[in-house]
């Protein structure tokens, strides 16, 4: 009898340990549906638009370059904005669908292939859809069971074993896309590339000299009726810029021009002294500025 309820008590502490075992099993596979279904949210956006919604505008095609340059904008008209900073570049082509966001790096290995030096893109929210993805999911059920045979007590687990459907929200926000396939056909020196040996000094305007904030220290002069300004010295190590690589250019007349941002992305821009006599930098179209004082006054702005 001693045996049989040693044996029973074993059983009871197998069944124990398939049950837990199980049930661990069941825990990863449960954690591994709602990775699946953050996955299967995260692919909705997956599909390259830039490339699928590709419309080829030059009358031929060119040879595939080694790296495509990337400038993102946001809320802005990419006609306007071609027009502005990038009208010495043909159109090779034009890309616009509205989906999630896509990341135009993504599209980088299209743009190489198709002869694209620059690749320019704006994006604007539209709206945020949810849909509802059905995700089957393991179930258990376990239950103790107990009783008496040939005079001794006897335990064990019942562990049952199923499955549930859930139905998990995913919500998507939806962009309208925009791309340019830009091609450099006349060759020029782009605005990112140059240096203040393009530029001579030939006059004069309230502007020149050295100007500085946070980050950097500017150079400011006259060039053909332009104002130039050129990096002299970075304060922040960390920018990937050169000493007399361009920062900016503008019209003295209307102040309007090009400032080229951190990672020398192009903005249209407006330029003024305010009444603090900062140079001050307005970027279009978000508004948002950079100031600048002259070398030996008070810094100003980021």
């Amino acid at each position: 009898m001693a045996g049989f309820r040693a044996r029973v008590s074993h059983l009871g502490r197998v069944l124990m340990m398939v049950g837990c075992n199980r049930m661990n099993r069941n825990v990863a596979q449960i954690s591994l549906y709602a990775l699946f279904a953050a996955m299967a949210a995260m692919l909705q956006g997956c599909t390259l638009g830039h490339r699928e919604f590709y419309r080829q505008t030059a009358p031929e095609s060119y040879a595939s370059v080694r790296s495509t340059k990337i400038f993102e904008y946001s809320n802005v008209n990419l006609r306007e904005l071609y027009e502005i900073l990038f009208s010495d570049y043909l159109i090779l082509g034009e890309s616009s669908f509205n989906g999630p966001y896509e990341d135009p790096v993504s599209s980088r290995a299209y743009a190489n292939s198709i002869g694209a030096d620059v690749f320019i893109v704006s994006t604007q929210f539209s709206e945020t859809r949810t849909s509802f993805m059905p995700i089957t999911t393991p179930t258990t059920s376990t239950t103790t069971f107990s009783g008496m045979a040939g005079g001794s007590n006897f335990y064990g687990l019942a562990t049952s074993y199923g499955t549930q459907t859930t139905q998990v929200p995913i919500s998507v926000s939806r962009y309208d896309q925009q791309g340019m396939y830009l091609r450099n056909a006349k060759h020029i020196t782009p605005l990112w590339e140059q240096t203040s040996a393009a530029y001579p000094a030939n006059g004069t305007s309230i502007y020149d000299g050295l100007w500085s904030n946070d980050k950097y220290l500017v150079k400011v002069y006259v060039s053909e009726k332009k104002v130039v300004g050129f990096i002299d010295r970075l304060k922040d190590k960390e920018l990937a810029w050169k000493h007399s690589e361009l920062k900016f250019v503008f019209n003295p007349e209307t102040g309007a021009g090009v400032y080229l941002m951190g990672d020398k992305t192009p903005m249209p821009a407006k330029f003024a002294t305010n009444q603090f006599g900062h140079f001050e930098v307005k970027l279009i179209p978000s508004g948002e500025r950079f100031s600048f004082a002259r070398v030996g006054a008070e810094v100003s702005g980021n």
